[in-house]
């Protein structure tokens, strides 16, 4: 198969910049971090993924949600978030890949003073649905 239109399907988190999560939790609450999509139906034309850089800024928190549509992965690249996979906690680490089940409730806090990378990927291209849970 011969590809002519590299920017369709190469996208660099440093030239596209990050946006700020918009979503309100259940009492208001604003969903904190930032996210870069790299890989999605209206970027690249996927028909499969969406693969996203996140950063979660000292003191934000990703609230807790589910997605009874699609998994998710996170792959930590730098920081150490307390992660929220169901009712158990987790202290994540650079270099863990987290796989979270359709379904599963989710989320991460960042408690310490360094910004945490992570990659993050949806088992859908795009519309998949968002449920909070706090």
């Amino acid at each position: 198969m011969k590809t002519s239109n590299l920017t369709r399907l190469v996208h660099n988190v440093h030239e596209q910049g990050f946006q700020e999560l918009d979503r309100l939790g259940l009492n208001g609450q604003r969903d904190q971090g930032l996210v870069s999509t790299l890989i999605s139906r209206d970027l690249s034309g996927s028909d499969d993924l969406c693969v996203s850089w996140g950063r979660i800024l000292p003191g934000q928190r990703h609230l807790c949600h589910h997605h009874p549509d699609a998994s998710e992965f996170y792959v930590v690249i730098a920081g150490t978030p307390l992660v929220f996979l169901g009712d158990e906690e987790y202290r994540a680490k650079p270099g863990d890949g987290i796989y979270i089940p359709r379904g599963l409730k989710h989320g991460a806090w960042n408690d310490t003073d360094e910004s945490v990378e992570l990659v993050v990927g949806v088992s859908k291209p795009a519309d998949w649905e968002f449920v909070h849970d706090e």
